[in-house]
């Protein structure tokens, strides 16, 4: 009967929870992937449930690379996963990198490690209109660098055409980087400083430290965080959107953004719906594989 009690009790306490994610989760995920099978627009809106059932002709025209939406669609995908290798990377060195500096004794530690925090915590709306001015032709302080250096003859344009990726990619690393940082951070605070001991008894130099203690000790939190970080890139919108803005018939155009224009700019909901139903299915399979390398390290 306590046991009985308890269990009553404990769902009392979370069943909130479960509503909540219920209307806010699950109901909407499932609404999705059913608007994906059928033929939903601006024209069949009104027929709501009863709108002609469609199949899989949605998911055939959004990767049929003849038509516009397709072309749109898969030009997507190859953004985000260039997107994706660029800025991983760099953020993933830069994070290491300051990790191992910070990881150090020196005056003044907790103060920094408080304000490498600033890029991260700034609203993104904020951030990237910042980057915004600052990748302008003819007021950004990038090109004016550059003219002062002598590196270019004339304003360049940042923000059209191919060098708009360059400009997201510069934006998202310095946004991204401190929470990558202070989760390495953590990771080289737990390795136990016997290990480092032992290590220089033997004779091992800093690159041998570094190669034989830190990166195998340091490895399970690099490979959660490159998958989190897998998940976050391949569904980035704010960058794109606050920088380049909602046209999706630009060059660095990614799923994001091309969802939200067929969805919500052209109502076509079945389209907008099985392309959103696609980004799930990755994510998914991004986070199952989180949970599986979280119960490796376990």
């Amino acid at each position: 009967m306590l046991q009985k009690a308890a269990n009553r009790q404990a769902l009392t306490f979370i069943l909130p929870a479960l509503i909540a994610m219920l209307l806010v989760h699950i109901i909407p995920i499932m609404w999705g992937i059913y608007i994906s099978f059928i033929d939903l627009d601006i024209k069949t809106l009104a027929q709501g449930t009863k709108a002609p059932f469609a199949g899989f002709k949605n998911y055939i025209e959004i990767f049929t690379s003849g038509l516009e939406i397709g072309e749109k669609f898969l030009r997507s995908i190859w953004n985000i996963c260039f997107y994706g290798l660029v800025v991983i990377p760099a953020g993933f060195i830069i994070s290491l990198a300051v990790a191992l500096l910070f990881n150090q004794n020196f005056a003044g530690r907790t103060l920094v490690r408080g304000l490498i925090l600033l890029p991260y915590i700034t609203p993104e709306a904020v951030m990237y209109n910042v980057w915004r001015f600052i990748f302008q032709a003819r007021i950004g302080i990038v090109n004016k660098y550059l003219l002062a250096l002598g590196l270019i003859k004339e304003p360049l344009i940042w923000l059209v055409g191919d060098r708009a990726m360059s400009a997201i990619i510069v934006a998202s690393i310095w946004k991204g980087w401190p929470f990558s940082a202070l989760v390495l951070l953590a990771g080289l605070q737990n390795i136990p400083v016997e290990l480092y001991e032992a290590a220089r008894i033997d004779g091992a130099n800093w690159f041998q430290r570094f190669r034989y203690v830190t990166l195998p000790m340091l490895w399970p939190v690099c490979r959660t965080l490159l998958i989190i970080s897998m998940i976050w890139n391949f569904h980035a919108f704010n960058q794109f959107y606050v920088m380049l803005g909602a046209d999706t018939s630009a060059r660095v155009a990614v799923p994001s953004l091309v969802i939200h224009r067929e969805a919500f700019t052209s109502l076509h909901y079945g389209l907008g719906s099985a392309m959103a139903v696609i980004m799930l299915l990755v994510v998914f399979v991004l986070t199952f594989m989180s949970i599986i390398t979280r119960k490796e390290e376990a």
